[in-house]
C-alpha cells in the first residue's frame, strides 16, 4: 500500500520558477525507541519510550521529476502516541498499515501552514 497525504489543490512551491504541483507527504520512517536500553548516560532523564515520525514532503510525487521539498519530523512520548493512536478509526487492517496511517494522521493534525496549506487541506490516501 502507498500511504500518503495529498494536498487538495495545486500550489506554487517554487516562487522563482513559478512551478506548481499537488503536494504529497509520505511516511519515511516511524521509529519506536526504547531509551531505557541506552544505559545511565544515554537517557538523560527523559522519556524512556518515544515514537519518532519522519515524513517527507514532495512536489510532483508520481512523476519522474519529483522534487523533495522538506522533511517533517515529530517525536512523541509513548503516552502521546498511545493516546493519539487509540483515538483513531483506521481504514487499514494490518498493524503496519495502522502505524503508517496513524503517523500520517498525526502529521495532518499537527502540520504548520506551508505553501498556503493548512491541516484541513490534506487528504489521507491509502
Amino acid at each position: 500500500m502507498s500511504h500518503r497525504l495529498i494536498s487538495n489543490s495545486s500550489v506554487v512551491y517554487n516562487a522563482q520558477t513559478l512551478q506548481s504541483s499537488v503536494l504529497t507527504i509520505v511516511p519515511r520512517q516511524v521509529n519506536f525507541l526504547d531509551n531505557d536500553q541506552m544505559g545511565p548516560f544515554g537517557g538523560g532523564g527523559g522519556e524512556m519510550h518515544q515514537v519518532q515520525i519522519n515524513g517527507v514532503l514532495f512536489a510532483d510525487y508520481s512523476a519522474s521529476t519529483q522534487s523533495r521539498l522538506e522533511g517533517i519530523n515529530y517525536t512523541l512520548t509513548e503516552t502521546e502516541w498511545d493516546t493519539f493512536y487509540n483515538s483513531q478509526t483506521f481504514q487499514g487492517t494490518t498493524p503496519y498499515d495502522k502505524v503508517m496511517e496513524c503517523s500520517l494522521l498525526y502529521i495532518k493534525d499537527n502540520i504548520q501552514t506551508m505553501f498556503g496549506l493548512t491541516s484541513s487541506d490534506w487528504l489521507y490516501v491509502e
